[in-house]
């Protein structure tokens, strides 16, 4: 079907796509209606209002029904509104009651190109945010006060009507009228952190009422996780708001108005971020006939023992498969331990709290002991038909149920699958070697993936070598890795023949080599014959082992310790230096011992503890040049940068700004390369709309948080990178109280990225 010319009442036309034409006219005509109850009611202003939020309420449901086409066609509704509820509600501007009629305002609000300044004579001025409750407090946005409203705020009526500042204003003055006002307007807009400490601002002046909180509920349907401080995944946003108990009694109240409608309501109008409270909405949920979204959100209702107790009792009359039911919901909301006797699982109360504890959104460390000792406590029976309830890849992959699912998953880089097969028991003649290199194959895999994945993936590997040690009895992952590393070092032989010919394997610094010699005369190729040999290529393969050790070593281990000044105790160096690639690379890296003494290894005391050096040490003792000079001078170089690494200091103007740095503030950077740059250093990118688009650990329990600006997604066009803070506890530091290193890390990160992605300087 082509597009329908729609022609309204006023002769206003317009194109809509045909499939929609027939919505828009029964809209267009609906409306026309509410016109003509709106024009009986007269001056009923408590009626007008309450027709006024039906009408909107209708526009916005017509307006989906017509994905979108409605709004553009129904001028002609508006207008005539718009006329009704100025003559009942007379607009004027917030300072000068007779600025409706004043002839200037009428020829700026003709004129929809004038600047906001059009209307300034006649508009209250900023700052007086008590004069402003009156033009607010109108049931229906017509035209005339969004004028005067964009006026005020000194905006383009076009442009979107912020009232955040007018909010933050009122909250500051405690100002209870333009506090419910701001709250129950259709004028303007108010970010969803703003309509939160509104709500929290009337809470604390003990004048929040369920109409403030239905309409701010019904305007923003997941005010809540702003008000809980989570997000929809759960994830801590901020502290909790002290209205969120006050709140939550009137979003249970709003709940169950929906749920006792006649007909079954859908998922998108019920209140988001609060579990509501109380059995009657788990029974709810058992009879609920509309969507199972709805279902599943009773059904997880926050209980109390008596009513958990309640539920256990009414269910024992109830089908297998309303328990399997209820207990799916009751997992989720973190007591379906209390369901187990009716399945006869009570000695599975152990287990299933540690199979609920394993995140589902990222990969953690497991304990493999503890898991045992429950599995043994519970009974293997108990514990199959346990799993069939909560399937648990981690617990399968610990008792060796699964193993071909998650060698398969392994494959398909599933970061939970990565991690259980850590725990899978050796599978004779598998070696922990052998696991051990499996999953460091999987680790090449990650260079494939995204920035944000690489990092998942990443620490995933990192898990999955945690529980590989506990599977071997070693006490600690680094311990594995080094051993490990250790093994691949001298389970193959160095040296072979093949016929007249004799190949060795031999170090080159930290890089090995292949050397073929015949009658003790060194070869500059390798004879054809020489390789078609097994052994030949067995030393090939041992050597492209020893190849990667070398550049896990370099690019993992001495980057972290240099970057950190991190310690090494006498028992891991000596593993280390056990290693042909650590006895090559670490003589060549600067020590401090116990003593303070700064020197190569074979120059400082390692019967304690060592600290990599970081040039932050030198730059402080003056040192740094003289210590290149005599690097450069012996001829050493070092397997990292550290005396010539790249120093960052706090600036005057950083000292100056307290806890924000904006030393590349308005450098704009090529997304893509920006993306791959931080992420190769540990950064994690996120949304244009989160607080940060940047953050990173930072040592000592800090995150580093950059913010940027960029259209669509980080990664897609041009990046504007912006201001950095150090967090802790997502407060901002000071930037002298940050250690010199982490933050003269962040900085090289940063110089980096722009000096490598940079386009262009802010003008």
């Amino acid at each position: 079907m082509g597009d329908v010319e729609v022609c309204g009442p006023s002769g206003s036309q317009g194109i809509v796509p045909g499939i929609y034409a027939e919505v828009v006219h029964e809209e267009r005509a609906a409306l026309w209606q509410w016109v003509d109850r709106v024009r009986a009611q007269g001056g009923a202003t408590t009626a007008l209002r309450v027709s006024a939020e039906q009408i909107l309420a209708r526009i916005d449901e017509g307006d989906d029904r017509a994905n979108g086409h409605l709004v553009d066609h129904i001028g002609d509704i508006t207008t005539a509104l718009d006329d009704l509820y100025d003559a009942a509600f007379p607009p004027s501007a917030p300072d000068d009651s007779t600025a409706g009629s004043d002839d200037r305002y009428d020829a700026a609000f003709r004129d929809t190109t004038a600047a906001p300044d059009a209307l300034s004579d006649v508009a209250c001025r900023p700052g007086a945010p008590g004069g402003i409750t009156g033009l607010l407090a109108a049931p229906w946005p017509s035209a005339r006060r969004k004028a005067l409203l964009a006026a005020y705020l000194g905006v383009d009526v076009r442009h979107r009507l912020l009232l955040d500042e007018v909010a933050a204003t009122a909250i500051a003055e405690a100002d209870v009228g333009l506090l419910r006002v701001l709250a129950l307007t259709p004028l303007g807009s108010l970010d969803r952190q703003s309509v939160a400490r509104v709500l929290d601002a009337l809470d604390r002046a003990d004048a929040l009422d369920a109409e403030v909180v239905e309409r701010a509920f019904t305007a923003d349907r997941y005010l809540g996780y702003a008000i809980v401080g989570r997000n929809g995944s759960g994830v801590v946003t901020g502290a909790p708001l002290t209205c969120a108990d006050d709140v939550r009694v009137l979003v249970d109240s709003m709940t169950w108005r929906l749920v006792s409608a006649p007909d079954p309501v859908g998922w998108d109008v019920f209140p988001k971020g609060f579990a509501p409270r109380g059995l009657r909405f788990v029974r709810a949920a058992l009879s609920w006939q509309g969507e199972q979204k709805v279902a599943e959100h009773l059904g997880t209702a926050e209980l109390t023992d008596t009513e958990r107790t309640e539920l256990l009792d009414h269910l024992r009359e109830q089908p297998v498969a309303v328990r399997r039911t209820v207990f799916g919901w009751r997992g989720r909301a973190g007591d379906a331990e209390a369901l187990l006797p009716l399945f006869d699982l009570a000695e599975c109360a152990r287990l299933l709290r540690l199979i609920r504890a394993i995140p589902e959104d990222e990969v953690v460390r497991q304990d493999r002991a503890a898991l045992l000792a429950a599995i043994e406590e519970a009974g293997a029976e108990k514990v199959r038909r346990l799993l069939t309830l909560v399937p648990s890849e981690l617990v399968s992959a610990v008792l060796g149920r699964n193993r071909a699912q998650v060698v398969k998953r392994v494959k398909h880089r599933a970061l939970h699958g990565i991690a259980a097969f850590g725990m899978l028991p050796l599978d004779p003649p598998e070696t922990v070697l052998d696991r051990y290199l499996a999953i460091r194959e999987s680790a090449t895999k990650g260079a494939e993936l995204g920035p944000n994945r690489r990092i998942s993936h990443a620490a995933a590997i990192e898990v999955a070598l945690d529980h590989l040690a506990q599977v071997a009895g070693v006490g600690e992952a680094s311990r594995l890795e080094w051993d490990c590393e250790a093994r691949i070092a001298t389970a193959t032989p160095t040296e072979t023949t093949v016929g007249e010919y004799r190949i060795r394997l031999r170090f080159h610094g930290s890089e090995p080599e292949l050397r073929v010699s015949r009658a003790d005369r060194e070869l500059k190729s390798v004879p054809a014959a020489v390789r078609a040999d097994p052994a030949y290529r067995e030393l090939r393969d041992h050597q492209e082992r020893l190849r990667e050790q070398a550049r896990r070593m370099r690019s993992g281990l001495l980057e972290r310790l240099v970057a950190t000044g991190a310690t090494v105790t006498p028992d891991e160096l000596g593993r280390l230096c056990s290693l042909p690639a650590g006895a090559a690379m670490l003589p060549a890296l600067l020590w401090r011992d116990r003593s303070g003494t700064i020197g190569l290894l074979g120059e400082v005391d390692t019967a304690a503890p060592i600290a990599a050096v970081h040039p932050v040490d030198l730059h402080e003792q003056g040192t740094q040049g003289e210590w290149q000079a005599r690097l450069e001078r012996q001829g050493i170089e070092q397997p990292v940068p550290q005396v010539s690494r790249a120093l960052y200091s706090l600036t005057p103007a950083e000292r100056a700004a307290g806890a924000v740095s904006r030393r590349f503030d308005g450098r704009t950077v090529d997304g893509a390369q920006a993306v791959a740059l931080l992420s190769g250093r540990g950064w994690s990118t996120h949304g244009r709309y989160d607080e940060y688009q940047a953050t990173r650990p930072a040592g000592a329990d800090l995150v580093v948080a950059l913010r940027c600006d960029f259209s669509g997604y980080f990664g897609h066009g041009a990046v504007e990178i912006g201001e950095i803070r150090f967090l802790a506890d997502s407060r901002a530091v000071p930037l002298h109280e940050v250690s010199p290193v982490a933050f003269s890390e962040v900085m090289r990160d940063l110089d980096l990225v722009v000096s490598v992605a940079g386009t262009a300087a802010r003008a």
